[in-house]
């Protein structure tokens, strides 16, 4: 179990010898913007493509929305988020968890994945925040997602073409598992709510074919100090996984965490920009 205090996870269980695995490829002030809007940046990663097949194939991330359904700022937001994304037309769109801070947002954010694009491939997983709503089961989720055009993912694969999109569940509230096989013929994309979900399952069998593994969850810190950078991630890596993206040295998998499109608790962000992120595979 995690124990969280002011945004530090002090859970147990640190798989110390598989994070000290992984490299910073990339941090905050790093990151290629490849575009700059008035609320959201778009941020553009290049991933080797596993096979010929999928060079050139788009997968448009995001996560943490937050929302709360009652902010001027939250329409302004979608609304930016939305163009983009139509626009972009990715062959695959992701969302990573934690969708709403108050049932009152979910018809927002429902009008907002109802206006992606709809021959895209939608894939969302769940984060801790749709635990902490305990009046809606994983079911109720399901038939939510259903209703703007996405497959929800929990310890569930989905393979498009030559594509294979595995959904890790949720760590401190669900009950996270690898999966049971990964094709090696198709780039592997894992997807998990927070970094801490991918470390806790990669075991040597499900690294060594994870081509991708996208993640959300920290906020890249929400707040950022010069020359410090994230105070808070809610990760029991602390700074580890903040933001950014990451090759692992035994296997060469990459892992990007994000640092999504809303705020937690604290309505701002300092230094940390909302964001979109853009992965392609070249």
């Amino acid at each position: 179990m995690s124990t969280v205090i002011f945004g530090m996870d002090f859970g147990r269980e640190k798989f110390k010898d598989r994070a000290s695995e992984w490299q910073r490829k990339c941090s905050y002030p790093e990151r290629r913007v490849f575009r700059r809007g008035e609320y959201v940046d778009i941020v553009e990663y290049e991933i080797p493509a596993a096979t010929a097949a999928v060079r050139g194939r788009k997968i448009l991330w995001f996560s943490d929305l937050h929302f709360r359904g009652c902010m001027e700022t939250e329409a302004l937001v979608i609304a930016e988020s939305s163009e983009f994304i139509n626009e972009l037309a990715p062959e695959y769109i992701v969302y990573g968890g934690d969708i709403v801070t108050y049932s009152s947002g979910l018809p927002l954010v429902r009008t907002f994945l109802q206006s992606l694009p709809e021959k895209a491939g939608k894939i969302a997983i769940l984060g801790n925040w749709e635990y902490g709503k305990r009046w809606l089961k994983p079911k109720d989720w399901e038939k939510f997602f259903a209703s703007a055009g996405f497959r929800l993912l929990v310890n569930k694969a989905w393979s498009s073409d030559d594509v294979f999109f595995y959904g890790v569940d949720e760590l401190r509230r669900g009950y996270p598992a690898p999966p049971e096989n990964i094709p090696a013929n198709k780039q592997a994309v894992i997807l998990a709510h927070s970094p801490d979900a991918f470390i806790h399952i990669s075991d040597r069998d499900t690294l060594s074919r994870s081509n991708l593994v996208l993640c959300g969850h920290t906020h890249g810190g929400q707040v950022r100090v010069p020359f410090l950078g994230a105070l808070l991630t809610s990760s029991r890596y602390w700074r580890k996984f903040d933001y950014g993206l990451f090759e692992n040295s035994q296997s060469g998998s990459h892992m990007i965490v994000s640092a999504g499109l809303g705020c937690s608790t604290i309505q701002v962000r300092i230094a940390c920009r909302r964001e979109l992120v853009l992965v392609n595979m070249v």
